[in-house]
């Protein structure tokens, strides 16, 4: 059985470091410019993957050099791409990425290529023969895919966990239907369709529409969650942010990795910051996922 499979997208990240973000119209010289593996299907997965856990993926990449990449990339971390469809027809998705020199903050433009060509059959086949003990998802996958997914890992007595991004609004269909809700400010805020007095009632409000556990992610300062009405949360470490790019995703990694390595939900959120704390300090999305030991040496 494997421990935790991640359903979303696999792609590759041309990332350019910039003084500041240009504005509409402007043109900003940079000067560094690299390719990276991401996604943030794939950066969870090697999140999970890098804290010990049995990992497969759920995802779709192009017959290009971009997926051929990213396959040996995942393969490399013992990731299992058993159920990484190969389109002959597609382009890999890629995302653009202007990171500022400054402040470590990033703007991202995203062309999902294969990923929005995976159907609900194979979604959920893919589920049902991987077998895991929790899914994690984000909404990258086409969204009657997405539902065939959590249906499949729900009849296989799966814990579910959705990651509710990049585009949040489309969460409102699956609250009912998972464990845990993942999601940052802007996300939430989005889905209960104001701005919370403050972000501990806000996981409550969110908890009310569904799922047993809530997590909004607060940047630098750390995470709150509700666990069944047992309210938690946690501080960051401190670390000097290099890029931002993929903290959100270290975090959903290492938090599902804790779970299905037996540890409660506040000792999992504890490592799922600190996860998200030490991806910050390295340049790249799936190169900045920590090991167990990094996590554990911030703890």
């Amino acid at each position: 059985m494997t421990d935790v499979v991640v359903a979303g997208a696999i792609n590759t990240d041309l990332v350019a470091r910039l003084p500041r973000a240009p504005d509409a119209g402007e043109t900003v010289t940079g000067n560094e410019f690299n390719i990276y593996g991401g996604g943030k299907g794939a950066n969870q997965a090697l999140g999970s993957a890098r804290s010990g856990v049995a990992t497969a993926i759920l995802g779709a990449v192009g017959a290009d050099e971009f997926g051929r990449q990213r396959l040996a990339d995942m393969n490399a971390d013992g990731i299992d791409t058993s159920a990484v469809l190969v389109r002959q027809d597609t382009a890999s998705g890629v995302a653009l990425i202007i990171v500022e020199r400054e402040t470590g903050q990033n703007r991202i433009s995203y062309v999902p290529g294969a990923t929005l060509t995976i159907t609900p059959t194979e979604a959920a086949e893919a589920v049902h023969r991987l077998g895991p003990q929790y899914l994690l998802t984000t909404l990258e996958l086409p969204s009657d895919s997405i539902g065939a997914t959590i249906d499949s890992a729900r009849r296989a007595g799966a814990t579910v966990l959705l990651n509710a991004t990049p585009e949040p609004e489309g969460a409102a269909r699956f609250l009912e239907s998972i464990d845990v809700l993942i999601v940052n400010e802007v996300e939430a805020t989005s889905l209960l369709g104001n701005v919370p007095v403050d972000w501990m009632s806000a996981a409550e409000s969110l908890r009310e529409l569904g799922p047993a556990w809530v997590i909004i992610t607060l940047g630098a300062l750390g995470a709150v969650a509700t666990f069944a009405g047992e309210q938690a949360s946690a501080p960051v470490p401190s670390v000097t942010v290099t890029d931002s790019t993929g903290a959100g995703d270290a975090l959903c990694g290492a938090f599902v990795a804790a779970l299905a390595s037996g540890l409660g939900p506040e000792d999992a959120l504890r490592r799922g910051v600190a996860a998200g704390s030490a991806a910050c300090t390295v340049d790249g999305a799936q190169r900045s996922m920590p090991t167990r030991a990094t996590i554990e040496s911030l703890l």
